[in-house]
């Protein structure tokens, strides 16, 4: 048996703003069902941060856990009181807790989000920075022994609108496809041969400009006004006009 331990946010667990993949279908699950035995326990909350994974997930992590993965960041990016260090701090503490209860960890590089919204330039610019940031702490923790990363930036099926879900934050069931076997291929690397083939990616076309624009009326637009105070300062700046 290989037991799967799956940390982080709304990434792993396939929920966004008026979107859902099957949790069968996501992106854990798909990697844990192509490994020999493969159990998958699933930790990952939406709307986590690093320290909530260091403080709330990781006292769960079951014995005899063979792959941790951890892809965590993008709400720590987003929100409000970003400060790198603290970030970066609390993300290599997760790892070496983790390096300690299992065999491998699988640590996610953040992609580029700010190409998929349109944000404006500075907020675009300070989206960045943050997440080169945390990414800076994810090279380092990748030079550990027992640390392997999964670079979402070279995932080829997150590289087409058809990879993503219709608020263009979260992965579409082609992208969690897509993400599954790109860490196959990372775990074979490390000496993990997979028993179940994940499948021909197969990467459809974007949602339409229609249903994008349904979309953001029932959903996006309620959740931005909604939760305008909880987002980064940078962003909140330019949506409210001050400098």
């Amino acid at each position: 048996m290989t037991v799967v331990a799956a940390l982080g946010d709304s990434f792993t667990c396939g929920e966004g703003v008026g979107v859902r993949v099957h949790p069968a279908d996501t992106w854990v699950a798909l990697l844990a069902a192509a490994l020999p035995g493969g159990r998958l326990v699933r930790l990952a909350v939406p709307g986590a941060r690093v320290a909530d994974v260091r403080t709330a997930q990781v006292p769960r992590l079951p014995g005899g856990t063979d792959v941790a993965t951890l892809l965590i960041g993008l709400n720590d990016v987003a929100r409000s009181g970003f400060d790198a260090a603290t970030v970066g701090a609390d993300l290599l503490a997760t790892v070496t807790e983790l390096r300690g209860r299992a065999e491998d960890v699988l640590l996610a590089r953040l992609h580029d989000a700010a190409t998929l919204l349109p944000l404006p330039a500075r907020v675009a610019q300070a989206t960045r920075s943050r997440i080169a940031q945390v990414n800076a702490a994810v090279d380092e923790a990748a030079r550990w022994p027992g640390v392997h990363v999964l670079d979402l930036r070279q995932v080829p099926a997150l590289a087409r609108p058809g990879g993503w879900a219709l608020d263009r934050i979260h992965p579409s069931p082609a992208g969690h496809r897509g993400m599954a076997a790109a860490a196959i291929d990372v775990l074979r690397g490390a000496g993990r041969t997979p028993t179940r083939p994940i499948g021909q990616v197969v990467v459809p076309r974007g949602p339409s400009r229609r249903a994008r624009a349904r979309w953001a009326l029932r959903h996006g637009l309620p959740y931005g006004i909604g939760h305008l105070r909880e987002i980064g300062s940078p962003v909140a700046s330019a949506v409210l006009g001050r400098r």
